[in-house]
């Protein structure tokens, strides 16, 4: 079943809707030294590398199950992959063009949470923020070279809220000595972000919301969950988002400049080979843009 606000794409003969098992896959991310980006990825959060091809570096859990399993590159579910492009200027911890506002990578316990937030502390990485969003509790940090990142729990599907359709995401206080709670006596040795995690979704700013949403739920096929002023949420599958969109850095803001850390790429998981297909045949190929210059690759 899908909660999904109607768009003015989801009719005529050239209609289209992702499969509800679409996901997001890797991310690929700029910055500007490896060796800097591991403190974090695999220090902090215990990512293992996965791959090394010269100046990229895949990093992921151990488990190395799911549709983004890469077989034969290593022992590991590939989540992010980090390039190194010496000299690139670190992000504005505020947007002021358009491009990546943060990944958010999702662990599939609230005590995994927990256990991260315990790790964080431990370690004294600085946070920018925590957050209850009603479907989701969720962590805010930034990698070395300013690139956003969420690590985020999701509740139970069941108690997620929508009215008229639309899913109700919140911005309250975490409950943080709740979520301590959750580790008791002895929470153990960390042990890094536990297989199941993956990349849950990645948020945008882009310049103009209608001209974003034309091109993520009238060409992709993505599903809107919410719209509310300056922010619109789109999933596959009635998930509560597996993109946001924001004009946060306002309304036909530039595109982000060249050399500059960010997103390189994002995979766009299809499953079934039809739906695949079909799409492919929409972009006219298996790597797309959108109206920013935001770059989407389709995989199965």
């Amino acid at each position: 079943m899908r909660d999904t606000v109607p768009t003015e794409n989801e009719t005529g003969a050239d209609a289209f809707r992702l499969p509800d098992d679409a996901h997001v896959g890797r991310v690929r991310l700029r910055v500007a030294e490896l060796e800097r980006s591991l403190r974090l990825y695999r220090d902090v959060l215990g990512l293992v590398p996965v791959r090394e091809e010269g100046s990229v570096l895949a990093l992921g859990t151990p488990d190395g199950v799911g549709a983004d399993a890469r077989e034969g590159e290593g022992a590991g579910r590939e989540l992010v992959i980090l390039e190194e492009v010496p000299g690139i200027v670190r992000r504005s911890p505020r947007p002021t063009t358009t491009g990546l506002y943060h990944v958010a990578l999702r662990v599939p316990s609230r005590r995994a949470l927990a256990r991260t937030v315990a790790q964080l502390a431990a370690t004294r990485y600085p946070l920018r923020g925590m957050s209850d969003h009603a479907v989701s509790e969720s962590l805010y940090l930034d990698d070395p070279d300013g690139n956003g990142l969420e690590i985020y729990a999701d509740r139970p599907r069941a108690v997620w809220p929508f009215r008229g359709g639309e899913v109700q995401m919140t911005v309250d206080p975490l409950d943080f000595d709740g979520l301590l709670a959750e580790l008791g006596e002895d929470a153990g040795p960390w042990l890094g972000l536990p297989s199941g995690s993956d990349v849950g979704h990645v948020h945008f700013t882009v310049s103009d919301l209608a001209a974003a949403e034309a091109f993520y739920a009238g060409r992709l096929g993505f599903g809107v969950m919410a719209r509310i002023p300056s922010l619109t949420a789109v999933s596959a599958g009635g998930y509560h988002h597996h993109l946001n969109l924001n004009t946060w850095a306002g309304h036909g803001a530039p595109r982000e400049p060249d050399g500059v850390a960010g997103l390189a790429e994002w995979e766009l998981v299809v499953p079934g080979a039809a739906a695949r297909e079909r799409l492919r045949e929409r972009l006219g190929g298996s790597r797309a843009e959108d109206p920013d210059g935001i770059r989407v690759s389709l995989v199965g």
